[in-house]
């Protein structure tokens, strides 16, 4: 049982249907990483643990919704046309769209949400906390779409991301990173995970979207054990 030390925060993106999109994870501020509690040998003590939860119902639908709420979110170009004619929509006829889908409890969740965690644009919301900058960014594939973290501190360069990927291609994946940021690399047997000090949020975005096991291949990871 995690002691009174351990400070746990949520990111819930989505009112119903929410699943825990990934393992918890340990917020390393010391190495400005992250790393799963599953796979930690010891208990935590103290610390910051994060949970992200996703809606997984009409992702499609509340994507183009959320387009609406944040016209900067990029979308992929078979999206486009959709967007757009919800864009045009007036607030009557939006309000409509939203009652006919019962899409109202995403827009109050994402209210929620931007209480706790800044929208900072282009599908990226964040938290300060001290001198570290939490992100979680949204990585849009297919007319799928998931969240992932990376984190940040003052006065140091980049930004420090953790992506599994799929051990056969270890290899390749490899290949893909430029010099310097590779950090270490963990064997979970059917994945190895990566922390990487990456230059910017969209290379974030870029090598998830390619590589991420849990997503680029739809391997959705599926939650097998109690998690307090």
């Amino acid at each position: 049982m995690f002691s009174s030390s351990i400070k746990k925060i949520d990111f819930r993106l989505g009112g119903n249907y929410l699943t825990l999109e990934v393992p918890p994870f340990y917020v390393n501020f010391e190495k400005r990483a992250f790393s799963s509690i599953m796979a930690r040998k010891s208990i935590i003590k103290e610390g910051v643990v994060i949970y992200v939860y996703i809606t997984r119902h009409r992702q499609i639908e509340k994507l183009l919704l959320l387009k609406r709420l944040h016209p900067d979110l990029f979308l992929p170009d078979d999206l486009k046309e959709a967007a757009s004619a919800i864009e045009k929509l007036s607030p009557e006829e939006f309000n409509g769209f939203v009652r006919t889908l019962n899409l109202g409890d995403f827009i109050e969740s994402l209210r929620d949400l931007e209480r706790t965690w800044k929208y900072g644009g282009e599908g990226i919301w964040l938290k300060r906390t001290g001198p570290f900058t939490l992100y979680m960014i949204i990585i849009i594939k297919e007319g799928r779409w998931t969240v992932r973290p990376a984190i940040s501190k003052k006065v140091i360069e980049g930004y420090g991301f953790e992506i599994p990927v799929d051990t056969q291609l270890k290899e390749a994946f490899m290949k893909e990173l430029k010099e310097g940021e590779l950090e270490e690399i963990h064997d979970h047997v059917e994945t190895h995970h990566f922390h990487l000090t990456v230059e910017s949020l969209e290379r974030c975005a870029y090598l998830a979207k390619k590589w991420d096991y849990y997503f680029s291949n739809k391997k959705r990871w599926k939650q097998t054990v109690f998690i307090l």
